[in-house]
Order: structure tokens, then sequence, then C-alpha cells
């Protein structure tokens, strides 16, 4: 596989796309406004309401915004004013240290949290969280074991560690280094906002291109382009810092006669990537409709035609609508509940055959992803973790695409 990361400037943007074999798996858009990129931001905010009914408070972290905080789920607060007794509870007026875990969308305020996470390329330091955990894509448990056992030692009541994808079989004094790295960080946020204002923003995230080189699994990426010098000098800046081993993927595209973004077909891509109907190579059809409450996609047979019966008829499609749509998901970032219509099909070894295949597909996401199976109305459950906005949020375009393609 040859995999790619792009970054180009579109409309008014910059767009990161993620290729395999110049096709691409992943999109993420932000606009150049960097104000308005708060996720993974670190502020000082003051309660403005607790809300005891739902065991949440509301609190505001800038000028303009409150974000949505759960007392329920956070079982460390961070608080910046000194509290009376054993009163550890979010009250009206209390200055806390808080991070947005999770953007607005449409209806929903940024939830906020005290868990703080600090994400390094090999690990995630976790404030308020004490555990050590792994991701699910490390399958060498040599190595896993060894490096529980060393980093054991780092998990106090404070703090936790997430080790990365990108830690695997790396030397252990480079991942202790990160981590130290973190927790000194922290500490330092932690000092700061003892003597900052209200609404101040303590730490600001890498924006979105950036966090992209930062959590893409490196050891699969073959090179990182850009076209824009602008881009090029803060990925260069960016990598000789924090990622030097990496620097050497990084280059410059100039080709004033055929753009980057025409090599790779970008637009295109792009423009499919927020349509609702996404044609299968059989003939069959997707449909994927995103609603307030969850995401719909209805599998249909179009204008294939089969040889054989038609239970295996349904099965075939089946089997290469859960590949497309495995890839549509990640495409188009879209989380939380996702329930797929398949073509039906009574026979019970069909439905766990495509099940298994379903579940293969869906574990190359690096978003969490959890199949729950088949309903009694023959209607597939899965979720995906939310970390950001879908595809066609971020860039608000989605009408406009949908009419060009």
């Amino acid at each position: 596989m040859s995999k790619k990361l792009l970054i180009t400037r579109y409309q008014n943007g910059i767009l990161t796309t993620l290729t395999d074999e110049m096709e691409a798996i992943e999109f993420h858009y932000e606009e150049e406004n960097r104000e308005k990129n708060i996720l993974g931001n670190i502020y000082i905010g003051r309660v403005k309401n607790v809300v005891k009914n739902i065991d949440a408070a509301f609190i505001q972290f800038t000028k303009d915004a409150i974000g949505y905080y759960s007392i329920k789920e956070n079982k460390m607060p961070l608080f910046l004013n000194l509290k009376q007794g054993k009163n550890l509870l979010p009250c009206l007026g209390d200055l806390m240290l808080v991070q947005v875990s999770k953007e607005n969308s449409k209806t929903k305020a940024p939830t906020l949290t005290s868990h703080i996470n600090l994400t390094g390329k090999y690990v995630v330091l976790t404030v308020g969280i004490p555990y050590l955990s792994f991701s699910s894509k490390i399958t060498d448990h040599v190595w896993k074991k060894r490096c529980r056992e060393q980093l054991q030692d780092f998990i106090t009541e404070r703090y936790g560690c997430i080790v990365r994808t990108n830690a695997q079989n790396q030397e252990f004094s480079v991942i202790e280094q990160e981590w130290k790295g973190l927790v000194s960080l922290f500490e330092q946020i932690l000092r700061e906002g003892e003597h900052q204002m209200q609404y101040t923003c303590l730490y600001q995230a890498p924006v979105s291109y950036l966090s992209n080189l930062r959590d893409v699994y490196t050891k699969d990426l073959e090179g990182i382009l850009t076209d824009e010098q602008e881009l090029y000098e803060e990925a260069k800046q960016y990598l000789q810092i924090h990622q030097p081993e990496d620097i050497e993927k990084l280059s410059f595209y100039k080709d004033a006669l055929v753009p980057l973004k025409s090599i790779y077909n970008l637009e295109k891509q792009l423009m499919r990537a927020l349509t609702e109907k996404v044609y299968l190579k059989s003939g069959g059809y997707l449909v994927i409709e995103p609603t307030e409450a969850l995401v719909v996609i209805d599998v249909n047979t179009g204008k294939f035609m089969h040889k054989k019966n038609i239970e295996e008829t349904a099965l075939f499609i089946n089997k290469e609508a859960s590949k497309e749509i495995a890839k549509q998901l990640r495409l188009r970032n879209l989380s939380g509940i996702i329930i797929v219509d398949f073509i039906n099909m009574p026979k019970k070894e069909h439905q766990e055959e495509l099940m298994e295949v379903f579940r293969q597909y869906l574990s190359k996401d690096p978003i969490k992803t959890v199949l729950e199976g088949i309903s009694k109305l023959n209607l597939v459950e899965l979720t995906r973790k939310k970390v950001r906005k879908p595809l066609s949020e971020q860039m608000g375009i989605k009408k406009q695409c949908e009419n060009r393609v």
C-alpha cells in the first residue's frame, strides 16, 4: 500500500486528505480562522449554571461560548478557586480548568471535561483517569507486556496513560521522554491557570492538519505532500520539534501546470463524499442519510443482475456494501448511532457470514467502532466514537455538492 497525506488549501480553509493508492480514505477540513477551532483547547471557565436533575453544569469558557459539563463523569474537577469544606462539586461562579472534548453540533453545545488529555505521537496523558491502556491496534503482546511493566510506575492518582498505535515496538526511552514532556506541559498549564483571568485559553491544540501528522500511523505513511509554502514551513517546523524521524517524508509540491488537487482528483472525490447516494461496482447503491439522532444507511440492489438465486444475490450485494459502508464512515467521519438496512437475508448462516465480513472491514478504522449486530427488525446497529464533526458539517456545503455531481 502507498499511503500519502496531502495538505492543500481549498475554498476558505485547509483540506487534509489521507490517500491509499491515490484514493482518498480520510478527509479533514478546517477554516483558516483558527479561533473557531476549539477542539482540544484548554480554558479557564466560569460556572454559569448547575442543573441538578441532569447532574450537569454549564460553563462559560470564552466570551461567546458556553459548554456542557457532566458532573457525574468528571470525578476530579480542576478548580482554580479555593473551595470551602468538602464540597468538591461545581457551584455557581467557580473557576475551573476545562478542555473541549467535543465540538458543538447543530443543536448541542460543546462538551467540556476536567479529564484533560494531552496527546503525543506515542502516548496520551490522561488527567483524572489513572489507568494504563493500549491501542487495540497493537498486536505484539510480548512488547505490550514489557511496556506495561515499565510504564506502570508512571500511573498515579492523578495521571493515566494511553499507549498509541505508533508506539508499537518503539524504544521505551523514547516513550518515557514523551510522557515526561506531556506531564511537564500539564503542570505548566496548571501553574499558569492560577494567575490568569477567566476565559483565557491556556493551551491551543494543534490545528487539524498538524494533528493529522501526529495521529496518522506513520509506519504505513510513504509521504507528506503540500503545495502551499506557508503550510509547508509550518509542517516542517512541527515535525522538526515533535517528530524529527518523519521529516524526510515531507516534501513541497510545485507544478503550476498540474496542481496537487488535479493529480489526486481531490475535488471530485470530495464531492462524492458529500452526496447522499453512493454507487457500488456491481450496480447496487447505498443511500446515506445523517439525521440529528443517528445515521441511516440503506442498501439497494439497483441494476445488479445475478444468475444465481435471490439469497445468493442478497449476500453478494450486502458483502460488497459492507466494505463500502466501512469506507464511507471513515471518509465522511460519521459517528454516533448508525443503522444499516441491508437487503433481507432469511438464512442465519448468511447473516453470520455478513457480520463477520463487516466486522473485519470496520476493524481497519482508527476510530473505535463497535458492531452491535442484527436487531429484531433485521436492522444492523453499530456505533462509532465521535471525535470531530462530520465532513459535511466541517465544510457546510453539502447541498452545493449534491447539485454538482
